[in-house]
């Protein structure tokens, strides 16, 4: 009883000089769970990961295991977190249902957000841009050699100015020789009266003297005639040569004489 007694009192001392040791390391213990909880819950994954990581290799706890997968659940890291919970269903063979039922809950999860994330941050397939057909640029058309005019003009006919000059100098030549026949013709009327003049002074003429003065006074005639027509067309061309905008003002009067008649052209011009 004796050596009962002093085993007991031993234990007694062995488990009251151990117990602040083992206070101490399960106070760490808790605080570095607790450090690795927030430190996943502010989204500090690998920093909440790595606390854990140290507390397995201490303890060799599963639990840790599934408090991984549970992190990179937590942060939508769906591939890494499945990979744990499937560690953790392979590391404790003791599991009961109820925590490998947890586990396989935790990964259907994942494996049901993971289709949905590759998608949310795969970036959208760019398609290549509609084939257009570039047309060939139309070829500027040659340029056409320029021929030279050689089309041939039929010369301006004369202006009325020279037609009507020609017409107005013929008028005026058949005037003058008018006016010349009509001197001719008052000339043979002259003589014609000076020989009749001389007939009665002498008391009478010869035949052949009568019939010089009946010729010479038939020549005045034609010739009073013909200067009456070539006076009258020389008019007329003079006339009708003058420019349409001028208006001449031209006349043909009769010139009486004390030994005959005359035509006198008398004109403004």
């Amino acid at each position: 009883m004796a050596h009962l007694g002093s085993s007991l009192v031993l234990g007694l001392v062995v488990v009251v000089l151990a117990s602040p040791a083992s206070a101490e390391k399960v106070k760490l213990k808790t605080a570095r769970e607790k450090a690795a909880q927030k430190a996943c819950a502010l989204g500090d994954y690998e920093k909440g990961v790595d606390i854990l990581a140290d507390l397995l290799v201490g303890s060799d706890d599963p639990n840790y295991v599934f408090n991984q997968g549970r992190c990179y659940q937590q942060n939508n890291r769906w591939e890494q977190a499945i990979a744990r919970f499937r560690e953790y269903l392979r590391k404790d063979d003791n599991l009961s249902d109820t925590d490998k039922a947890a586990a396989e809950r935790h990964i259907r999860e994942c494996e049901a957000s993971l289709p949905k994330a590759t998608e949310a941050t795969q970036p959208p397939a760019v398609l290549p841009p509609p084939a257009t057909s570039v047309e060939a640029p139309t070829p500027a058309p040659a340029p056409q050699p320029v021929k030279p005019d050689v089309s041939t003009k039929s010369a301006p006919p004369p202006s009325d100015g020279s037609q009507g000059k020609g017409l107005r100098t013929a008028g005026i030549i058949c005037a003058a020789v008018g006016l010349a026949a009509v001197g001719t013709g008052v000339g043979l009327a002259l003589k014609t009266q000076s020989m009749s003049s001389d007939a009665d002074k002498n008391g009478g003429t010869t035949q052949a003297q009568e019939n010089l003065r009946k010729s010479l006074e038939s020549w005045g005639w034609v010739s009073y005639g013909v200067g009456a027509a070539a006076i009258a067309t020389g008019a007329v061309l003079y006339i009708v040569g003058w420019p349409s905008d001028k208006s001449p003002n031209v006349a043909l009067l009769p010139a009486p004489t004390p030994d005959g008649a005359s035509m006198i052209l008398q004109g403004r011009f």
